[in-house]
């Protein structure tokens, strides 16, 4: 037997679902079609394995999807000596037992199973997520040592750009459930496609949305003491941030014909990085949605700055959505309203 494809898969029956809704081009890098979209929550042996548990339950409850826990274990092939077999085979009962643990919580309305992994955590969790037409990963960041920045595997999985990712702080998340969700805007078609994602999410936990735009910071190439400039200057920026205070108020008006509560925030001039990361922590946001591209929309790189600074300094969990990201919007689960239905593995 090939160690490295070792799986361990615990699947439960699924009902009847509506079919599947797809936002932007279908994935080129799906390899499988589904039936039902799924949400793979990455879990190690650390101490966040609950936080991105919790996290994966509630988005996979609001979104319609399945959820599958997957652990990767190291590969005796990958050891500095040889393995011991004995101790290789307890270890992934062991491994096991754990994902069962968590495949098994009592959560209704939201499936999940268990697989067990073997190699590289990168490729292995990218790998089995396209082979199984998963295009949502949830981990935790694993910061470094001085706090900023992520993980080995999350950044990684955030260059590979095949998924959408729901990155979860190493800091405790402070409740079940989400009460108030923040979404950047900086008026691209790109950034207001996630709306309708953050509006069901906001809708069944009864959170309240943000909508934030900052207006970017204007650089002239010349000197600071012309006058004119300086005008022009101010003059761009105020156009500017009319302009994205109307934008937000044009869908939070939408919005709330949803039966959503919708707040809107302009500031800047600025970087857009540092003052989303700062309103984050002003508002006390639960969960911050946003696209993985915005006006810049690079399609050689797999996420823009925006998106990569938050991925790894955002004070809260972070959805980054990307245009393959497959969900189903079928009658809103009753459970998703009652944080209190959440049970979780202590």
């Amino acid at each position: 037997m090939n160690i490295s494809q070792v799986r361990n898969f615990v699947d439960s029956a699924p009902p009847a679902r509506p079919a599947p809704q797809q936002f932007g081009s279908p994935a080129s890098a799906v390899r499988r079609e589904v039936a039902a979209p799924r949400l793979v929550a990455c879990v190690d042996a650390g101490d966040q394995a609950e936080a991105v548990s919790m996290q994966a339950l509630a988005v996979a409850c609001s979104l319609g999807l399945e959820v599958t826990f997957a652990r990767v274990i190291e590969a005796p092939e990958h050891f500095a000596s040889p393995a011991d077999p004995i101790e290789w085979q307890l270890r992934r009962k062991s491994q096991q037992e754990k994902l069962k643990r968590l495949a098994n919580q009592d959560q209704v309305e939201v499936l999940a199973n268990s697989v067990l992994l073997a190699g590289a955590p990168a490729d292995e969790l990218s790998d089995w997520a396209l082979e199984h037409g998963a295009t949502l990963l949830a981990l935790g960041q694993r910061r470094s040592d001085n706090g900023k920045g992520l993980g080995s595997t999350a950044q990684a999985l955030l260059e590979r750009g095949e998924h959408s990712l729901l990155l979860v702080p190493p800091s405790p998340v402070r409740q079940r459930g989400y009460r108030k969700i923040m979404v950047p805007i900086d008026g691209s078609v790109r950034a207001d496609s996630v709306l309708p994602i953050a509006l069901r999410i906001a809708r069944t936990h009864a959170a309240e949305l943000v909508l934030v735009h900052i207006v970017p910071r204007l650089e002239v190439v010349a000197s600071p003491h012309i006058p004119e400039v300086d005008k022009l200057r101010a003059k761009i920026d105020r156009h500017n941030e009319q302009s994205g205070s109307s934008h937000l108020e044009e869908l939070r008006r939408r919005s709330e014909g949803d039966g959503v509560s919708v707040s809107t925030i302009t500031r800047g001039p600025g970087d857009p990085r540092s003052l989303l990361h700062d309103i984050a922590i002003e508002e006390n946001a639960d969960l911050i949605v946003m696209a993985s591209h915005g006006n810049t929309a690079l399609e050689d790189v797999a996420c823009g700055s925006v998106a990569e600074y938050l991925a790894g300094h955002a004070p809260a969990p972070l959805l980054i959505v990307r245009p393959n990201l497959r969900c189903s919007f079928g009658p809103e689960p009753a459970s998703c309203r009652d944080v209190s239905a959440f049970r979780f593995i202590g």
